[in-house]
């Protein structure tokens, strides 16, 4: 089963942005004139990438500070650490009208313990 997400309208050139949903931490990010998106979810220790940081164009894991290319999802520096992939796509659609979603899928739940999704739910309802 999957859910259509929307995709904010205002996002900027090569500035990531976090939609939840669920618990699940998805990173948007408009590049060189095509939206992608990515499930924020480290490899290393099943963690989220939540909050979501931003340094000198790369996205910092929060918990041991490896880097990705946002407009990829590749690991740029895995900081000694064993990172065996970068981060997960997520399909983004857009449909006749020219709204863009993101295809949140049951699969990508499983990239993070229930207890990381409730940490991120929480994080998430916080203004």
């Amino acid at each position: 089963m999957a859910t259509d997400l929307p995709v904010p309208d205002d996002l900027e050139d090569d500035v990531p942005r976090l939609v939840v949903h669920d618990g699940v931490p998805y990173c948007v990010v408009r590049a060189s004139g095509s939206t992608r998106a990515f499930v924020a979810s480290c490899a290393h220790k099943d963690r989220a990438l939540v909050p979501l940081l931003a340094r000198k164009g790369r996205l910092v894991c929060p918990h041991h500070g490896a880097t990705f290319a946002p407009a990829t999802g590749d690991v740029v520096d895995a900081r000694g650490y064993d990172i065996p992939h970068g981060l997960v796509e997520a399909e983004v659609r857009t449909d006749a009208d020219g709204a863009r979603t993101i295809r949140a899928r049951k699969r990508h739940r499983r990239l993070l313990s229930k207890k990381e999704r409730r940490r991120v739910a929480k994080l998430a309802r916080r203004p």
